[in-house]
């Protein structure tokens, strides 16, 4: 054990006795000095120097640790916690965090005053977790109407604690944000985040979901749009860490600026480039614990190469640690840097002990290098895992085993494919098709690994000495293996052929190009009604592959993913938006698509509505050619498929609510047709029906997802379907479909399929005959 280590732990165990016991500062300065002094006069004793070090290193932790702890006064935000709602004005202090339907911004306080009373000064952060629309920027001066209060723990996880290390210490729910002020026109900071965006933007440009959210997330730090159930996946199969910025995030960026500073302007200078492209790569993608730890062993790593001085992984490590604490001692119970610290240290002291004992492929190459570092990795982290989360993935080390080496695949592949679609958005698409590849791959592993039954295990949470227990073991079982001088002899006989690779390798290929067929032209008609949740989104697929989307749903994420798994993931053009009403569980998952998709023709209703979700739709068709829909109105989508407009009609207008502006339309391919409704209800359908419009249908797209202002008796006597789809949430709290439209359906014998049993339900018809996809 190095003296940088060893200090380093004393550091720590320092910050550690400060959190338990919280002595005050006087305390800590007392023994301080003399520990100072003998460090001087006993320099020239090992022994007595070291004792010396370590406890002026155990002291100094402690301080460090007091001197971080918050001081709430009357001037820090947080010091009105819990009272009353405020007006609060601050600056937005850190790239907004943009979820599926919300968004978190961090303001740094300059102000607060009660609704009828004067501003204070005061400082501090305060988390502000506002809708998603309308959207805020980095650097924007905002005034924030809200009730601050003290960040809740939970059951299982302290999201005080969490916010805490981050030093928040108030928290805004549902708050109104208004922007008084613009950020400054020069901004180093901003300008990388506008360069993150465009990058993200052209990700979501080139691949589809959920691939193109899984690169984000590896690439960009962006997590927030990997849909959760999937998140959920990798989760359960102990994959996660693949989509959390790490090590091999850093090593490309060093490699990349290293190579391009040699070339252009020279050895030496290429160092500080290298050094100034991760510090830039860091704040980009947000700088959390486990990104800061995996940047400052980059650092000094082009730091050692310039030095000429070896670079031993355990030491940077160490050091990265003691720096980090240095400028921030609450890292210490942030999980994602713990993990990332033990998931690091396995595979600077398994690694090398696990080769003694695996097969030879196991032991070299690249391949094996990728399996050997995952095991390390997986025993590193298994006890802490079972101490923050009480979990234990059975499948983790198997799924891992087959995501882990196409890993640098997507990196590589990913990273040249956004950088070109950067530049020419075409050629990024080109590219895209290298990058694709390994991300459905893992993405099929992990759905497929976590849909094994008993994939995860949930167990008490172990205690903290168990935990050193199995670390102490752990390590243990390590310095004996690292010892042996002779290699196992048994492992010389499980060499693998070469002709098993590449049988493996067409097999992964098949598995990830099956579900490609099922989106290609068939010459049928597809109507898709998109498992959405408590909205709708129908997806029509005609059979030359001309698509036309009717709504997007509440969820951009799912309204993506569903989008991802019906379209062929080299499609990325939609033929026709259309926005049936402004109301948002049908307009949030379109400002998506418009913004993701290149659109030939947006549909819209007659009414527009003056939300911050509407003004954000407006804003994202601009530049589109938009017609505004009136009953009358016929389109060809495709030879054989045609789309009549039957409402909003001219007495449309009559109506006060926008559920009767719904645009209506009805699909019709030979004699099969297809009544999408929107939100139509009861008043709306009379006047439908009044005008002598034909709306005999087979499909029926419920209105209104079967609520009972709608489905008239006489409307469904009128449009006589064999089938009726209701697009519904589960356990929604409308409580949709209401049962009286249920038996009024049941009373007519009609067909009822249910998005919120069956998932998706996709309907296919030749013109002739109608049927059920499987």
């Amino acid at each position: 054990m190095t003296a940088l280590i060893r200090l380093t732990l004393a550091w720590i165990a320092g910050i550690a006795l400060a959190r338990q016991f919280s002595p005050p500062m006087i305390l800590l300065l007392a023994p301080a000095i003399p520990a100072a002094m003998g460090l001087l006069l006993w320099r020239k004793n090992p022994r007595m120097r070291r004792g010396f070090a370590l406890a002026l290193a155990v002291l100094l932790g402690a301080g460090r640790l007091t001197l971080a702890q918050p001081h709430i006064t009357p001037n820090h935000i947080a010091f009105y916690n819990d009272s009353d709602y405020y007006i609060i004005t601050g600056k937005i202090a850190a790239e907004p965090d943009v979820r599926d339907t919300t968004t978190n911004y961090r303001i740094a306080t300059e102000s607060i005053a009660p609704l009828n009373g004067d501003p204070l000064p005061v400082h501090g952060a305060l988390l502000a977790r506002a809708a998603r629309f309308p959207a805020f920027e980095y650097g924007d001066t905002v005034r924030v109407f809200a009730a601050p209060e003290t960040p809740p723990v939970f059951d299982d996880f302290s999201y005080r604690d969490f916010l805490a290390v981050r030093n928040i210490h108030s928290f805004a729910r549902r708050p109104r944000l208004r922007k008084i002020a613009d950020p400054p026109p020069v901004s180093l900071w901003g300008a990388i985040f506008r360069l993150k965006h465009r990058a993200a933007d052209t990700i979501n440009r080139i691949l589809p979901e959920p691939e193109a959210s899984l690169l984000n997330g590896i690439l960009l730090g962006i997590r927030g749009n990997i849909p959760q159930d999937l998140y959920e996946k990798f989760n359960a199969t102990g994959t996660s860490h693949i989509i959390v910025i790490s090590g091999s995030n850093i090593s490309l960026v060093v490699m990349l600026f290293l190579l391009a500073g040699r070339h252009l302007v020279g050895r030496n200078r290429a160092t500080w480039l290298a050094l100034t492209g991760v510090t830039l790569y860091t704040v980009m993608v947000g700088a959390d614990a486990a990104v800061v730890r995996a940047a400052v062993m980059g650092g000094l790593y082009v730091l050692s190469l310039q030095l000429g001085r070896p670079n031993a992984s355990r030491n940077t490590l160490f050091a990265a640690a003691w720096l980090m604490t240095v400028q921030n001692p609450l890292v210490l119970w942030d999980v994602g840097f713990q993990l990332s610290f033990m998931a690091t240290l396995g595979l600077a002291a398994l690694v090398p002990a696990l080769k003694k004992v695996v097969p030879p492929w196991l032991a070299t190459g690249f391949l094996g290098e990728a399996v050997l570092m995952t095991l390390a990795a997986q025993i590193a982290t298994a006890p802490l895992i079972l101490y923050q989360f009480g979990r234990l993935s059975l499948i983790s080390l198997l799924a891992n085993l087959l995501v882990v080496p196409v890993q640098p695949w997507v990196m590589f592949g990913g990273g040249a494919a956004m950088l070109a679609g950067m530049v020419s958005l075409p050629f990024g698409k080109l590219l895209g098709w290298v990058a694709w590849l390994p991300l459905a791959w893992t993405v099929r592993v992990v759905e497929w690994a976590a849909g094994i039954g008993g994939a995860q295990m949930a167990l008490p949470k172990v205690s903290a000495g168990a935990v050193w227990g199995a670390y102490a073991l752990i390590g243990w079982g390590a310095m004996r293996l690292n010892r042996r001088h002779r290699i196992a002899a048994w492992r010389a006989r499980l060499a693998i052929p070469q002709p098993v690779w590449w049988a493996s390798g067409i097999i992964a290929l098949i598995i990830v190009a099956l579900p490609v067929w099922r989106t290609l032209p068939d010459g049928n008609l597809h109507v898709a009604f998109l498992d959405v949740g408590q909205g709708d989104a129908v997806l029509i697929t005609t059979p030359r592959g001309r698509q036309m989307l009717v709504d997007g749903g509440p969820s951009p994420v799912t309204a993506m993913k569903r989008l991802g798994e019906e379209m062929p993931f080299w499609d990325n053009t939609l033929d026709v938006l259309v926005s049936t009403h402004p109301d948002s569980d049908h307009l949030t998952g379109l400002v998506a698509a418009a913004r993701r998709f290149g659109v030939g023709t947006v549909l819209v209703s007659d009414i527009a509505g003056d939300s911050a979700l509407a003004k954000t739709w407006t804003a994202a068709i601009s530049g589109t050619r938009v017609i505004t829909a009136q009953a009358g109105m016929r389109f060809r989508l495709d030879d054989g498929v045609s789309v009549r407009v039957l409402n909003p009609g001219s007495g449309s207008e009559a109506f006060p609510d926008k559920n009767n502006h719904s645009v209506t339309t009805m699909i019709e391919m030979g004699r099969v047709r297809f009544l999408l409704s929107g939100d139509l209800e009861a008043p709306g359908e009379a006047a439908l029906l009044a005008s002598g419009a034909d709306v005999r249908a087979t499909v029926l797209k419920s209105p209104h997802h079967g609520s009972d202002t709608g489905s008239s008796a006489a409307f469904l006597d009128a449009v006589q379907p064999q089938v009726v789809v209701i697009s519904v949430g589960a356990d929604n709290p409308f409580g949709h479909p209401a049962p009286a439209v249920l038996a009024r359906y049941a009373a007519r014998d009609i067909t009822i399929l249910r998005t919120d049993e069956r998932g998706t339900v996709e309907l296919v018809t030749d013109g002739q005959s109608l049927w059920l996809a499987q």
